[in-house]
């Protein structure tokens, strides 16, 4: 099924750059299921260990999926052409995260035999660095028109256009849309020359005039001055009453503990109440001694 807006050789110029082409990041789960895809299990590009004992930092990105990019590009540019030859070479190392722009140019168009034409296609990859990773080569075979589609898949034989007959033809479209040229042996018709138009007669200003001069305007009565009225004078105010001194609080009386009795003495039995009041004998001193 070819697209809505096919691509024919009668379109294509040498020079003709292709739109680029960005890729998201690549990451591991892209990785895996290119492989998957192809069945190119190579442990360089799965196995984080395997790659990082071989002295690589991290695990590296199939070549083959950089090659794809390029060709997404091309047959995305060609809509619906034949591509008869691809091939390409890889420069620099595709690492996890990389970002991959895709870019092309038509480096050459040629007339073959038996109605049949080719273009030939360079296309290269860079890195978000700007470094070369992939570069490649496409040979394409196009329809020369639409009305060379329409008889080859009707069954007929193919349009066949040589490079002298696509120059004249060429030439006549330049000569259908550039602008028509006086033919030679003949005069230009020149268109009569107009008389000189007189100019306007000047026309001298206006004086001036002057406003007239404005009454003056009426004076204004100034308002009749209010009577005063008078103010009424402030009443006295009473003098101010003096606070009564203050009479100290009578100290209440403090009772006093009564004395403590000391107890009477008891008499003791045998002994009479009464103290002798005469003096006690003086003990001889003993001369024995």
């Amino acid at each position: 099924m070819l697209l809505a807006r096919q691509l024919y050789f009668e379109a294509v110029k040498v020079g003709d750059e292709l739109h680029p082409l960005v890729k998201p990041p690549v990451d591991r789960s892209q990785v895996a299921r290119f492989a998957g895809a192809t069945g190119d299990y190579g442990p360089l590009h799965v196995d984080e260990p395997f790659a990082r004992n071989a002295g690589f930092p991290s695990v590296l990105v199939p070549g083959m999926l950089a090659m794809g990019f390029l060709g997404e590009l091309v047959t995305d540019w060609l809509r619906g052409a034949r591509v008869r030859r691809f091939g390409a070479r890889f420069v620099k190392i595709v690492w996890p995260g990389d970002v991959v722009t895709v870019r092309g140019r038509v480096a050459d168009r040629r007339f073959e035999a038996a109605g049949r034409y080719a273009v030939d296609i360079e296309v290269w990859g860079e890195n978000q660095r700007g470094e070369l990773v992939v570069r490649g080569a496409v040979t394409a075979q196009l329809y020369y028109s639409a009305e060379d589609e329409t008889r080859q898949r009707n069954g007929q034989p193919p349009l066949a256009v040589t490079p002298a007959e696509e120059e004249e033809r060429l030439a006549k479209l330049s000569r259908s849309t550039a602008p028509a040229r006086p033919a030679v042996g003949t005069r230009p018709v020149v268109a009569p020359a107009r008389p000189p138009v007189a100019p306007p007669p000047k026309v001298p200003p206006r004086p001036e005039q002057k406003p007239a001069p404005k009454a003056p305007p009426a004076p204004v009565k100034p308002p009749a001055p209010r009577p005063a009225v008078p103010k009424k004078a402030p009443a006295p105010k009473p003098p101010a009453k003096k606070p009564a001194p203050k009479r100290p609080a009578p100290k209440k009386p403090v009772p006093r503990k009564p004395a403590a009795k000391k107890p009477a003495a008891r008499p003791v039995p045998g002994k009479s109440a009464k103290k002798d009041s005469r003096p006690a004998p003086k003990k001889k001193p003993d001369k024995r001694r």
